[in-house]
């Protein structure tokens, strides 16, 4: 097996040398370069072309998402390390793209670098680096959300989601236009990523957009979206609910 080539792009000596420690144990990985800053290191992985890189999200010199966007398109894999930022934090979570929170732990990384062996040969995701950049630069209603599943990945706009329906260990997307996204993920996973953008956890199988609410049945005691889709709401989560509502009149 010919040799997987790496590089690094880190501006903390302290975490070059631990990073490219743990690199240099792989006998199949052959680390070709390392850079501290975005202006050399784009030019240096545009001529060296490593299959994958190390890449600090935060630079003396700019972000990763400035580095980034000195590309046409992304050829090779990425492994992001960073300190605690939430809204960058937050954007790779919408993008579905792992990273790594410093301190990280050797086993860590060490997972990292397995994966992206084993992913090497695989069509790049360029859909969801656009999504990332996309949603660090936007930090509102307009996120973008990776949704992915057997078929494709698809990348939404958080708006145009109505609701999303659990289903055992999958979860089922209504959008705006009428199309249906089903993945497997639990809807545990997407309330913690959109209940700060508008939507609302209203019963064990049910999360919606607050941005689409035109009723509230009391009878039935069900909300409903756009006018046509009635959604059982649970007595844990009525009053919060019609707290809400009342707030916008």
């Amino acid at each position: 097996m010919s040799a997987i080539s790496c590089f690094i792009v880190e501006d903390d000596p302290q975490a070059f040398a631990y990073a490219s420690s743990i690199v240099k144990s792989y006998q199949n990985i052959a680390l070709i370069g390392h850079s501290d800053n975005i202006k050399e290191a784009s030019f240096l992985i545009k001529q060296m072309k490593p299959d994958f890189i190390i890449l600090d999200v935060f630079l003396t010199d700019g972000t990763a998402f400035e580095f980034l966007k000195l590309f046409e398109a992304i050829h090779f894999k990425i492994i992001f390390t960073t300190s605690f930022a939430k809204y960058a934090i937050e954007a790779f979570k919408f993008s579905a793209i792992d990273y790594l929170l410093k301190p990280y732990e050797e086993k860590e990384l060490i997972l990292a670098v397995d994966k992206v062996i084993a992913d090497i040969s695989k069509t790049n995701y360029q859909s969801q680096l656009t999504t990332l950049l996309h949603n660090f630069s936007h930090n509102d209603q307009s996120k973008k959300l990776v949704l992915k599943n057997t078929d494709a990945i698809h990348v939404i706009t958080i708006e145009d989601i109505l609701f999303a329906k659990s289903d055992n260990n999958y979860t089922s997307f209504l959008l705006t236009s009428g199309k249906s996204i089903l993945v497997s993920k639990p809807l545990k996973s997407f309330d913690e990523k959109l209940r700060n953008h508008n939507f609302f956890r209203v019963h064990q199988s049910f999360l919606i957009n607050l941005t689409y609410i035109t009723s509230f049945d009391k009878r039935n005691e069900e909300v409903v979206l756009n006018e046509q889709h009635a959604i059982p709401v649970a007595q844990s989560k009525k009053k919060s609910l019609l707290n809400y509502i009342d707030a916008l009149f």
